[in-house]
């Protein structure tokens, strides 16, 4: 479980990520349980003039608007990097989620050069995960004590 000055540290790193400074459309997560939450770096990138946009289930699968109480959606080609979070990541960019597959079946969707990053406390991750055919890798990994590079799109 990480702490406040953990987290404060690990939205820092995951704010001063390149990939997040130059995307235009930038698909964040609202935290639940001991997430990272990430509101504040949403909040930057809107302050910089760029959008921010959530997941919303809709049905079996997961669509994208700029508020979870909004009907607009965004569509997935639209987002240049993707904010998930997990229960578990490992050192190859494996994540374990939350067992519905969601976050899988719309990061399947996404454009062939969106970044996908991982944010968690250092204690989520890992030496190795398991891995299906359908589990989407992350790019990065980011926590309160760096920033792992595990693969680029």
């Amino acid at each position: 479980m990480g702490t406040p000055a953990a987290a404060a540290v690990a939205r820092a790193a995951l704010a001063a990520l390149p990939e997040l400074v130059r995307a235009r459309t930038v698909a964040f997560y609202s935290a639940i349980g001991d997430e990272v939450p990430v509101e504040a770096v949403a909040e930057a990138v809107r302050e910089r003039g760029a959008r921010a946009v959530y997941p919303v289930v809709a049905g079996a699968e997961l669509e994208l608007a700029p508020d979870v109480a909004r009907p607009e959606r965004v569509g997935v080609g639209e987002v240049d990097l993707f904010v998930v979070p997990a229960l578990l990541f490992d050192r190859a960019g494996r994540r374990l989620g939350r067992g519905g597959g969601h976050y899988d079946r719309l990061l399947a969707r996404r454009r062939a050069d969106a970044w996908v990053v991982g944010i968690c406390y250092e204690d989520r991750v890992i030496a190795e995960l398991p891995e299906d055919p359908w589990d989407v890798r992350v790019h990065v990994v980011v926590t309160e004590r760096g920033v792992m590079r595990p693969g680029a799109p």
